[in-house]
């Protein structure tokens, strides 16, 4: 029998890590396909939402995370720390399922195994020892990219499994208080009017009413805002302007899903989203990454097409010499 030591070399990692990346790869792609399949050989029209790529995918990118650990950590560390690492996250994960830590089974026991991704990233990044620019930039990119997958992965996690929504009926003057997330709203007016061009019998395009707030979090002042709710009459349909507060930690949307002009009162619709920051810098810590990595191929080509350069001058003043002596001769 083999020993672990062995087994566990980066050629073996890397091998498991390309199989997971090609299985998740094909999973999605037979996700987007069937819906076409299925209405060439059926006539039917099927929908597959979230729900059915984040069943089939959830387990495969989970592997994909731990392999990634593991490469990074047998490198840069050797394979006791990637181990260590990698056995930690294991045992968080299976720790935090059991005690129930988040409110999610998912968040439970993905987020052990993020933390020990995001570690050997960070050390990966942090123990590059290249002395010139070039070289910096060449193995900086691509653990850029990995990092910005991580923190796009939490984010992905946390605001698809712990986000909290509400409704409730206001009137003027009065508070609606959403205790789970910790916000309430307090309208504090409401103002109605015809906007826009003349239309039809009417005097404006539109008929627009702007409600205003103050927002609260855990009964401390937070925030003013307004959101508007519109109706128009020339495409006879209504639509709305929301409240978006972002934060370092979530993000906080206010929308109105009616209003009675009469009674004066609105019914808010409230979303609290955690960690979205998260998700949007880990997308540009991607796009830099992408671009890190062009940078140092431009400055690559540079520096072949300045070899190119210098060898041609040379050719060019020596290889007539050479002819005319070789000619002599």
């Amino acid at each position: 029998m083999k020993r672990l030591n062995d087994i566990l070399t980066l050629r073996n990692t890397l091998f498991a890590t390309v199989s997971v990346l090609t299985l998740l790869a094909a999973l999605i792609t037979m996700g987007l396909l069937t819906p076409f399949i299925v209405r060439l050989g059926t006539g039917e029209e099927i929908l597959l939402d979230a729900a059915y790529f984040n069943l089939r995918a959830a387990l495969p990118t989970l592997a994909l995370v731990m392999l990634l650990t593991l490469c990074l950590l047998i490198k840069s560390a050797g394979k006791k720390a990637g181990l260590l690492v990698f056995g930690l996250g294991i045992a968080g994960s299976a720790f935090s399922a059991a005690f129930s830590l988040f409110s999610s089974l998912p968040v439970n026991i993905s987020f052990p195994v993020l933390i020990a991704a995001f570690f050997a990233v960070v050390y990966r990044l942090l123990s590059l020892k290249e002395k010139s620019l070039k070289g910096i930039l060449r193995k900086a990119g691509p653990h850029i990219i990995h990092l910005g997958a991580v923190l796009l992965l939490v984010g992905i996690i946390f605001s698809t499994n712990m986000n909290l929504e509400d409704s409730a009926v206001v009137p003027v003057g009065e508070m609606a208080t959403f205790k789970p997330m910790g916000y309430s709203v307090l309208i504090t007016d409401i103002i109605s009017g015809v906007e826009g061009e003349p239309y039809g019998g009417h005097s404006g395009s539109s008929y627009v009413s702007t409600i205003y707030f103050d927002v609260y979090r855990w009964g401390q002042p937070f925030d003013s805002g307004q959101v508007r709710y519109i109706s128009d009459f020339k495409w006879q349909q209504s639509y709305t302007e929301t409240y978006i507060r972002r934060g370092l930690l979530e993000e906080l949307f206010i929308a109105p899903k009616s209003i009675d002009t009469e009674a004066r009162a609105v019914e808010l619709y409230i979303r609290k989203v955690p960690f979205m920051s998260s998700l949007w810098g880990g997308f540009y810590l991607m796009v830099l990454g992408v671009l890190i990595l062009f940078i140092s191929g431009s400055l690559e080509g540079e520096k072949a097409l300045q070899k190119m350069s210098f060898a041609e001058t040379v050719l060019s003043k020596e290889l007539p010499e050479e002819i005319k002596t070789r000619t002599e001769k």
